[in-house]
């Protein structure tokens, strides 16, 4: 059914890609060439986060970075970057009208954050926004690309969330595209940012086609090796401490070519901010919906809560799986970025507790502070 998806996909890109960037590098994208999968997201605040992830904490704002000189590469790569994660948030949200699956919100609400950061380098580049209305776009060829998404994420559930994961994919292989053509620091921070950011919601969307119909998703644009690095959490989960995120330095701990088993380049771990835990509170509530990273609860008190319970693989492997109705009590805090993080769950009617992170607020999946768990594909 993705057949004629993929076929204007590639068709789309090709045409963008080869004026902005050069046909060489398109001819690696349409091929399905996987380039190296390079560092993943977080904030504006950086660190080496390595594949072993022994992060080392350093945390590098983009503000301290200076101003560099754009080429026309460059220029064009943060002007398309800009509408392509807003094509993102604007199809997501289109989605959720349709189908109601939260997941597209909640993504919907992080692709507004990725269109964020491109517009503080637009800004510092005096570089018009091209960001035009929901549903509206500058670049004709995303215009008409977001006109089909939207079609085909609307003939069934199961077709929306692999049009999600496709997105992420793509979004994936073109930030590799763009990478290797800049020398940039600020540049190469933000993008290897929205990197991370696509690694999670291309897991986000796998496992909620899983979990939603029973199929197991398979990569569309992506090798067979490359995506199953980034959902096994191959690519390295380094976790620093202090207020860093991911680095843009990341290296596998071994692997067939000692390099994180992927790429000559290594791959980077996923490190994750610091937490404040400082405002930790106990709500008890009733569940409304599980997407796979957080619950949506109804408080005690009548508000509506959406909770992160963070990595999907994780929480499968605890066993969670609550369903709508069930009573819980969460303990929870309100993490750097804004978003309401889940320490713990505990199931009413059970009285079983799953832990996501532990009592400093660091998730487990990740390792702890400044020494995640990350490892490359160790043979």
């Amino acid at each position: 059914m993705l057949n004629n998806f993929k076929n204007i996909l590639i068709g789309v890109l090709s045409a963008v890609i080869v004026i902005a960037i050069g046909a060489s590098a398109y001819t690696a994208f349409a091929s399905n060439a996987t380039a190296p999968i390079s560092t993943p997201d977080a904030s504006v605040v950086v660190s080496n986060g390595y594949g072993n992830g022994n992060g080392d904490g350093t945390g590098t704002d983009l503000t301290t970075i200076p101003v560099s000189d754009l080429n026309a590469e460059e220029t064009a790569a943060l002007l398309y970057m800009r509408e392509e994660e807003k094509l993102a948030r604007d199809v997501y949200n289109a989605l959720f009208t349709v189908w109601g699956q939260p997941t597209f919100s909640n993504i919907a609400s992080s692709e507004q954050q990725h269109m964020d950061q491109i517009k503080l380098l637009l800004d510092r580049y005096g570089l018009a926004d091209p960001a035009l209305d929901p549903g509206k776009f500058t670049d004709p060829t995303l215009q008409a690309l977001y006109d089909q998404l939207v079609a085909q994420g609307s003939v069934s559930l199961a077709d929306a969330l692999k049009v999600g994961a496709a997105i992420e994919e793509i979004d994936i292989l073109d930030l590799q595209t763009r990478l290797a053509l800049t020398d940039n620091a600020d540049l190469q921070l933000v993008f290897n940012n929205l990197m991370k950011g696509s690694y999670s919601h291309l897991n986000a969307f796998a496992g909620v086609l899983t979990q939603q119909t029973g199929e197991v998703y398979q990569p569309q644009y992506l090798t067979a090796e490359a995506y199953q690095a980034i959902v096994t959490g191959a690519m390295g989960n380094g976790n620093q401490g202090g207020n860093g995120s991911q680095g843009a330095n990341g290296k596998g701990n071994s692997g067939g070519n000692g390099q994180g088993g992927q790429s000559a380049q290594g791959q980077a771990g996923s490190g994750v901010p610091q937490a404040n835990i400082a405002g930790t509170v106990n709500v008890h509530g009733v569940i409304n919906s599980y997407d796979g990273m957080g619950i949506n609860i109804t408080a005690d008190d009548g508000q509506a809560l959406y909770v992160d319970t963070g990595n999907m693989r994780y929480s499968q492997s605890l066993g969670f799986a609550p369903q709508i109705g069930e009573g819980v009590t969460v303990l929870m805090f309100m993490s750097d970025q804004g978003t309401n993080s889940a320490i713990s769950v505990t199931m009413d009617a059970t009285g079983m507790t799953y832990t996501f992170r532990s009592e400093t607020g660091q998730p487990l999946w990740a390792g702890g502070n400044g020494k995640g768990n990350g490892r490359g594909n160790t043979p």
